[in-house]
């Protein structure tokens, strides 16, 4: 029996390490046909009214918020999460971190009393694997996946065929300077921030916030989890006690508030001291961001045969080439922005309605999240 057991040891080993080679080789075979056939590979998950991580159409990643883990060179910080709260690794989510930074400057002619908002974005080869070192996404033009043409329909065997002749689609690179730009235009649209409570001297010094917001991990819909996080940052932001010296033209000097207790005393009346303070925020802008693909199955138009795919992955803004809508919506069920990427980015009147109610939905879930219980 012992010699039946020793020969039988090594059989057991070989047949453990002849099952982790087939999974092994399964996996590998599973990611080359993502990779060359992305278009097909997701239509294999669409096609069954799922989509690869197993999320229905209109189902969202989860949204994780940390605040606050920057203090020592910020006045307000936060990083956001999109997906990765299943124990899964950082490469399958989104990350991007904020930090704000106070600067004194002069408010402008036209609003005196009003302080300004700048928006930093930046991405580094550490947040995906198409980013350059200097923050650009390029794209490989000798990929095949790049020189996809559109869908003209399905072949027999269920494979989805090309049609030549018809115009190439390409996924698009994230812009940086968009994004920036976005943002920038989504705030002081939105009534987020009072620009009145950032004024220092009205007509001489204000406040300028400079959010600089840095990209850790690029997994898809990246543009929304910036904004989430510029607007929790400033939720955190805190605005430091100053004192204002008129004597000198308005000079502003940063003091700590056991400092200005013991200086009170001997000020002059021409130096005021402000005590630090929170801003007070409006409405959270939620962004809500989907990923149009066409259904090569359905006969009917081109807007109403459209695959809907809230919150998509990396993969799936490649595959819809760009072709996506955001609807920014608050808590008050009011729509702050409603922009379209794409010529194929077309919806009807009935799904226009189902977005605006899923994001007047995802607007109040997140509200509390972001910014807290005011």
């Amino acid at each position: 029996m012992a010699a039946v057991k020793a020969k039988a040891t090594p059989k057991d080993g070989q047949d453990g390490e002849h099952k982790a080679s087939n999974s092994s080789s399964l996996e590998w075979i599973l990611d080359a046909y993502r990779s060359l056939e992305p278009r097909n590979y997701i239509n294999e998950f669409t096609s069954q009214n799922v989509r690869p991580d197993g999320r229905p159409f209109h189902t969202s990643r989860p949204v994780t918020v940390l605040t606050s883990f920057l203090n020592r060179n910020s006045s307000g910080s936060a990083m956001v999460t999109l997906g990765g709260d299943d124990g899964s690794d950082n490469s399958s989510s989104t990350r991007v971190i904020a930090a704000c930074t106070l600067l004194v400057g002069h408010p402008g002619p036209s609003t005196p009393t009003h302080g300004d908002i700048d928006v930093l974005v930046t991405a580094s080869p550490l947040s995906g694997p198409r980013f350059d070192c200097m923050g650009r996404e390029s794209m490989d033009a000798a990929n095949a996946f790049y020189n996809y043409n559109s869908i003209s329909g399905e072949k027999d065997d269920g494979v989805v065929q090309l049609n030549p002749e018809t115009p190439s689609s390409s996924p698009q690179p994230t812009d940086t300077k968009d994004i920036e730009s976005w943002i920038r235009r989504t705030l002081r649209s939105s009534r987020f921030i009072d620009p009145t409570e950032l004024g220092i001297e009205p007509g001489k010094l204000a406040w300028r916030i400079r959010i600089s917001i840095q990209i850790i991990n690029h997994d898809g819909n990246v543009a929304d989890a910036a904004l989430l996080c510029a607007c929790a940052a400033l939720g955190d932001l805190k605005l430091p006690m100053v004192e204002v010296d008129r004597r000198e033209g308005g000079v502003v000097r940063i003091v700590k508030e056991d400092e200005a207790q013991v200086m009170n005393g001997g000020r002059n009346k021409d130096v005021e001291t402000r005590k630090g303070r929170s801003l007070t925020l409006g409405p959270l802008p939620v962004p809500l961001t989907i990923a149009i693909l066409p259904n090569i199955k359905s006969k009917t138009s081109a807007s109403e045969s459209s695959i809907l795919l809230v919150d998509p992955t990396r993969l799936e803004e490649d595959v819809s080439s760009g072709n996506t809508i955001t609807m920014v919506c608050n808590a008050n069920e009011e729509i702050v922005e409603f922009h379209k990427r794409g010529s194929e980015s077309r919806l009807s009147m009935d799904q226009i309605a189902a977005v605006a109610c899923m994001g007047f939905g995802r607007a109040k879930e997140l509200e509390a999240l972001v910014v807290g219980e005011r």
